[in-house]
């Protein structure tokens, strides 16, 4: 008994001792390194694009500035000029550029009216820089290298998630609506927001 006893003394002193040091604020705890900001990535529409089979664009956030975004579009005369172009702001820039996008073959009513989002667990901007040049360079084709295909490779090219997430489809063979209201919510994208 008399061993066991010394046993747990020396067990319960120094546990007792770093108690005591914790409850006198001597000692704190350690803090959980905090964590990386998610990657976010938008889709924004213009349903009544290309004679109605619509057009998208792109937004993507800036991991290591959360309040910085690039986005960008491809092939579309309202969004001069067709060979692509690309920018970067604070997300209130990113809507406003959008919102104020006018459709020239429709009265220059608003050219986009909606857009989703998708939060990803990684994301590298300059990787989807590199991926929006590549596609630029290769030229406008309509079936094989439009604006979704513009679109979704930047989106690919920023996040490996999204980029092995076997519900985002290949863009070939899909209308920007049809990929926007299909493929996109069973991919689990968030709701469509309007403009």
């Amino acid at each position: 008994m008399k061993m066991y006893g010394r046993r747990m003394a020396r067990v319960t002193a120094p546990l007792l001792g770093a108690l005591a040091l914790l409850a006198t604020g001597m000692v704190t705890a350690p803090v959980d390194a905090q964590a990386a900001s998610l990657g976010r990535v938008c889709m924004f529409e213009a349903p009544r694009g290309a004679y109605g089979a619509g057009h998208a664009a792109f937004a993507i956030r800036d991991r290591s500035d959360t309040k910085h975004w690039i986005y960008g579009s491809f092939g579309s005369t309202n969004d001069a000029p067709v060979a692509g172009w690309i920018k970067g702001g604070s997300w209130e820039k990113v809507r406003q550029h959008f919102i104020s996008v006018e459709d020239k073959d429709h009265n220059n009513e608003r050219y986009y009216t909606r857009y989703r989002c998708v939060n990803t667990r990684d994301g590298d901007l300059k990787r989807a820089q590199s991926w929006y040049s590549a596609v630029k360079n290769r030229g406008y084709n309509a079936a094989t290298n439009n604006c979704l295909h513009m679109s979704m490779a930047v989106f690919k090219g920023y996040s490996e998630t999204l980029r092995k997430d076997t519900r985002l489809k290949s863009a070939t063979g899909w209308t920007p609506n049809n990929y926007y209201r299909d493929v996109l919510p069973a991919a689990r994208w968030e709701v469509s927001h309007s403009l």
